[in-house]
């Protein structure tokens, strides 16, 4: 990923396809802590707005389809014209052909993103969604988190830019569908886009522990894991006298990866287990705690 290393986010590199979270994943995690049930709420929003833009959407491929195939007739008919008195005529029909061919891809282009280069995000045709914006407020930052597709052939990350999601249909980029995201033109290209867009995981995390505080719940929320026994099942642990805090996020991770180690190995009968983004802000507690004592302990 591409971005300032000061601000947490991942620089851009090829790796791990594991790392490869799909854009629409990553809203539903933000919607929601069970992910059907965060799919399910971002698909309403999403199927709500999509009428007007399906219906024109529709409308100019198949203007498309139908002068393209014209214009191929069209240019059957100049060829066997010769030179005869139908030349000329067949060749401003075929130019008319093609003009009406590429005229509804232009419209689209211009719809999407206006006329000019937009400088900030075109206003939406639908209601907005306080999450959607959330999201897309990330990935609209020059600093902030890049989002990528994968080469089809040499499957390298390859970073979209941040204009991707200035948009007027930019909500259909969330969708879990590849024919809706289809609807939605590649910037600046105005080529389609890939199937798939992406995030990096460590990203995904870094974004869901800055928006945490506007999810938390009220005080009678139920906790759904066992976080305490986790925490305490660490504390306990001789590895966590060998950590160096010094190196803060690598720190982090490695606790995560002991609580879901944890996790793991004392799951219930139904296997569910905390998402990796649910244990940061407890990995971020153990690190601080451990800070703390340590100065104490070399006093």
């Amino acid at each position: 990923m591409t971005g300032r290393p000061g601000e947490g986010w991942k620089i851009f590199a090829d790796g791990d396809e594991a790392d490869n979270v799909p854009l629409w994943k990553v809203l539903a995690q933000f919607r929601s802590d069970d992910l059907d049930e965060g799919l399910s709420l971002n698909a309403a929003i999403i199927n709500h707005a999509k009428p007007s833009p399906v219906r024109y959407y529709n409308l100019a491929f198949v203007i498309s389809f139908a002068f393209g195939f014209l214009s191929v007739l069209l240019l059957i008919g100049l060829l066997v014209s010769g030179h005869s008195t139908a030349t000329d005529l067949f060749f401003y029909f075929t130019l008319a052909a093609l003009a009406a061919t590429i005229a509804p891809h232009l419209w689209r282009q211009a719809y999407h993103y206006g006329l000019k280069i937009p400088d900030a995000p075109l206003k939406l045709p639908h209601a907005p969604d306080r999450l959607f914006d959330e999201v897309l407020g990330y990935l609209q930052k020059v600093d902030g988190p890049k989002a990528y597709y994968l080469s089809r052939l040499r499957k390298k990350r390859v970073p979209l830019k941040r204009r991707q999601f200035f948009g007027r249909l930019r909500y259909f980029l969330f969708s879990e569908h590849s024919k809706d995201r289809g609807m939605v033109m590649r910037y600046p290209t105005a080529m389609s886009l890939p199937a798939d867009l992406y995030l990096h995981r460590d990203d995904v995390e870094t974004m869901l522990a800055m928006s945490r505080p506007k999810r938390r719940g009220g005080p009678g929320r139920n906790t759904k894991y066992r976080y305490d026994d986790a925490i305490i099942a660490l504390i306990g642990d001789p590895r966590l006298c060998a950590l160096d805090v010094k190196d803060r996020p690598a720190a982090i991770t490695t606790v995560k990866d002991w609580l879901s180690e944890w996790f793991e190995t004392n799951a219930d009968a139904s296997g569910d287990v905390p998402r990796r983004d649910q244990l940061t802000r407890y990995a971020e507690k153990i690190c601080a705690h451990i800070e703390t004592i340590a100065p104490a302990e070399g006093g």
